[in-house]
């Protein structure tokens, strides 16, 4: 359903999760930035997550009761509109299971973590770039191996581009905007 048995949507971590005097502490961060890296993914076919190039961070637990913090950004511009794509995160543990974190599946919706801004100047639709953002977001891989989360990108109604870093199009000019996409995880002790 969503929600914890405390009440909270899935993914709050609540006081009763953590050890007196101990919970809560940052145990280590892993971060990945992309600063030279701009391109485009075709995201085909349609409704299937891919993994947006250069946007996966490892980090091994060192305890199975950590929750992993995540936090990303991306920068990019869709080459449809932006209402029409989502992303998610793939955690791949070594040796383990890989998960999709995304929404609950009910029916034919699409199910997604989170969805781009929509910023749209009709004059010029090639230069205006989006984000999407998630902050803080808590896992429980359960694991202390290693284990990798990757940015993922779909399309929902038609395959389409997603142009990471960058604009759709590319003169050299101010309304060109380049920028910088990044995951974050960090290790939280229970």
């Amino acid at each position: 359903s969503g929600i914890s048995a405390g009440g909270l949507p899935d993914g709050i971590i609540q006081s009763a999760d953590l050890a007196s005097g101990v919970g809560g502490k940052i145990l280590q961060v892993k971060t990945n930035t992309t600063r030279d890296s701009v391109g485009s993914l075709h995201c085909n076919p349609t409704l299937t997550y891919l993994d947006i190039p250069d946007q996966n961070v490892t980090i091994t637990p060192s305890a199975t009761t950590s929750k992993i913090r995540i936090s990303f950004h991306q920068f990019g511009e869709t080459g449809s509109s932006a209402h029409m794509y989502s992303f998610a995160i793939k955690r791949a543990i070594s040796g383990g299971a890989t998960t999709t974190i995304k929404g609950t599946a009910a029916g034919n919706r699409a199910t997604v973590l989170t969805m781009p801004s929509i910023s749209y100047h009709t004059t010029d639709n090639d230069s205006t770039p989006v984000v999407a953002i998630i902050s803080g977001y808590l896992d429980s891989p359960n694991t202390t191996s290693a284990v990798t989360y990757t940015v993922q990108i779909q399309n929902h109604e038609s395959t389409g581009y997603w142009y990471y870093n960058r604009t759709v199009g590319t003169a050299d000019n101010s309304a060109r905007e380049r920028g910088l996409s990044w995951i974050t995880v960090e290790e939280v002790a229970a």
